[in-house]
């Protein structure tokens, strides 16, 4: 008998760990309730990926303040008028 400890991870954390293990047919890690079984395998940080897959780096001082405002959606922070 062993004990298994569940690690809760980012979403994003565990899709890429689940990627990378159906990636490499290691289909039977999944257990029944979705979450994965890690027993004997370790992890290791690869040196050429720095960003969790689909996550762009920019620089803010790249981009205008309009631009930066629009992509954080700043100007509509409950300042209109039908949150009355």
């Amino acid at each position: 008998m062993r004990t298994l400890v569940k690690m809760m991870i980012s979403r994003a954390a565990f899709n890429e760990i689940a990627a990378q293990f159906r990636k490499h047919n290691y289909h039977h890690v999944f257990l029944r309730d979705g979450s994965i079984d890690m027993s004997e395998i370790g992890i290791a940080a690869d040196p050429n990926v720095f960003m969790p897959p689909g996550v762009v780096e920019v620089d803010p001082r790249d981009i205008s303040r309009d631009r930066f405002r629009e992509i954080y959606n700043l100007d509509n922070l409950g300042n209109d008028n039908s949150e009355a």
